[in-house]
């Protein structure tokens, strides 16, 4: 089965303070810009996707999983978005395009057919996702942006760890 890699998820994050008035945000570099956008598309998708895992799942884990996804993301967005707006930047209000996609068919499942697709999916994402933080963790230039992968490391961990489980016990044949 050919599975679509997925953009980066954004989860936990850290405290946000006031940039005082006087204090221009500094541009962001390449870098730190794409990270804001890949894990501000990232967080919009898993919120949307866990939604529909949580409606259209067809276990009990999957749902879990679902509302854990809605719950992390939902803070992580919010946070993102403070870290950014400090910064004079802005994250992605929607998942992009190609996520966009991905919800649409998942729109279309229940149960077993939608756990096939949504668990191996969220698997791969979450490889992925890691290894995103773990590079911004180690080059990002803004300081903030840099806690927050830091930060936000253990609980994509957990979330490969759970979508692990899941993984394993799935089964998708006829």
């Amino acid at each position: 089965m050919r599975l679509p890699m997925l953009a980066v998820v954004a989860l936990s994050g850290v405290a946000v303070g006031a940039v005082p008035a006087s204090a221009a945000p500094a541009a962001l570099s390449a870098q730190d810009s794409a990270f804001v956008a890949a894990a501000g598309y990232g967080g919009n998708f898993e919120v949307a996707g866990g939604e529909l895992a949580q409606a259209r799942g067809g276990t009990a884990d999957v749902k879990a999983f679902g509302q854990r996804m809605v719950s992390d993301h939902t803070k992580a967005n919010t946070r993102l978005a403070a870290l950014a707006r400090q910064n004079g930047a802005s994250v992605p209000d929607l998942p992009d395009s190609q996520q966009q996609n991905i919800l649409k068919a998942w729109s279309r499942l229940n149960g077993k057919e939608f756990d096939c697709s949504y668990v191996p999916t969220e698997y791969l994402d979450h490889v992925a996702t890691i290894g995103v933080f773990q590079d911004q963790a180690a080059h990002g230039s803004n300081a903030d942006l840099v806690r927050f992968a830091k930060d936000t490391l253990p609980t994509l961990q957990e979330h490969r760890r759970m979508i692990s489980m899941s993984l394993s016990e799935l089964d998708c044949g006829p």
